[in-house]
């Protein structure tokens, strides 16, 4: 079962953990890794046809997309067949364990050699983007109506053009305020602690809602969100 209320189990309360991972990761990647964006490629397209226009330098816009791409090409094409025969609790475990692999790898290089050095960081970019995509196409092969971890334009325009139920209005507005929260969290955490410290925050985010997931789909009653 999939997408109505009730039939979903946890997931709509990991999907916005994950939105809160996803404010936090991209707005590091805008501070620290050179104005550029590592979810929000709307941002990046924009900022790729300026450079290309001669305003600024594009390769860090560029590499985003490319690695997003990859990430949702290989989580897309993995949700198709390795993790398709799985609970969907097992399979948002599997994905989010892979993602919280890559952001873990992108934090000890950030953390060892920092963000200023051009190799590194755009190493850095290039798997927080590949995680970010990889986690969009998880989500959406999961079909949890009304809530996106990574995009929310859409979500915005539904929740305010849109006359449906509460609930899913509820769904809409708390992942964007999840989104905000995360951008907020970050920025208080590279301010009180270091530029690495919401990426930190971000793995552990994620292990623990890949675990949550694991655990949930084999408890009693989890047949009725598969």
């Amino acid at each position: 079962m999939t997408g109505a209320a009730g039939e979903d189990g946890p997931l709509p309360a990991l999907f916005v953990l994950l939105a809160f991972t996803t404010g936090m990761v991209d707005a590091t990647s805008f501070l620290d890794l050179g104005s550029v964006f590592v979810a929000a490629m709307t941002g990046n397209i924009i900022i790729l046809g300026l450079g290309i226009a001669g305003f600024g330098t594009p390769l860090s816009a560029a590499l985003s997309l490319l690695s997003f791409a990859a990430g949702a090409i290989c989580a897309g094409r993995a949700a198709r067949s390795r993790l398709r025969p799985l609970h969907r609790g097992r399979r948002l475990a599997a994905g989010t364990a892979v993602q919280a692999a890559l952001v873990c790898g992108a934090v000890v290089v950030g953390t060892r050699y920092g963000f200023a050095d051009e190799l590194p960081r755009r190493a850095v970019i290039m798997m927080l983007a590949f995680s970010l995509g990889w986690e969009y196409a998880i989500v959406r092969a999961l079909r949890v109506r009304d809530l996106n971890t990574t995009v929310v334009t859409t979500t915005l325009t539904s929740l305010f053009a849109e006359s449906v139920a509460p609930v899913r209005q509820s769904r809409r507005l708390v992942s964007i305020c999840a989104l905000l929260a995360g951008a907020f969290a970050s920025g208080a955490l590279r301010r009180a602690v270091h530029p690495t410290a919401p990426l930190w925050a971000a793995v552990l985010v994620l292990a623990a809602c890949a675990v949550t997931a694991f655990v949930a789909a084999g408890r009693p009653g989890a047949e009725r969100w598969r």
